[in-house]
């Protein structure tokens, strides 16, 4: 089963506007009508690329090395000093 990246065609470092117009680029290109099955998969994978939690858990534990994981590290701390993040976000993220 590919990721929601390899199905979408992106770089996993994209950003959401990035992943939204590659979306709209495939459902042109796959309509529902004529790639029920096909656009299926380009929906699921847009909308699991559009679940936060979801996301920084890909990030998190499908990196390779500790490098990665402290650049992942070094990349969120700017993003949590300035925003609050909702509890439920927190408490999803522990009970996983």
């Amino acid at each position: 089963m590919s990721g929601p990246y390899e199905v979408l065609g992106i770089d996993p470092s994209a950003d959401a506007a990035a992943v939204r117009a590659r979306y709209l680029e495939l459902v042109r290109a796959f309509p529902p009508e004529q790639s029920p099955e096909k656009f299926s998969e380009i929906r699921a994978a847009y909308d699991q690329l559009q679940d936060p939690v979801a996301v920084w858990k890909n990030r998190l534990f499908d990196e390779k090395s500790m490098d990665s994981v402290a650049s992942l590290a070094a990349e969120l701390q700017p993003r949590f000093r300035r925003q609050r993040l909702p509890t439920s976000l927190l408490l999803s993220l522990v009970r996983s």
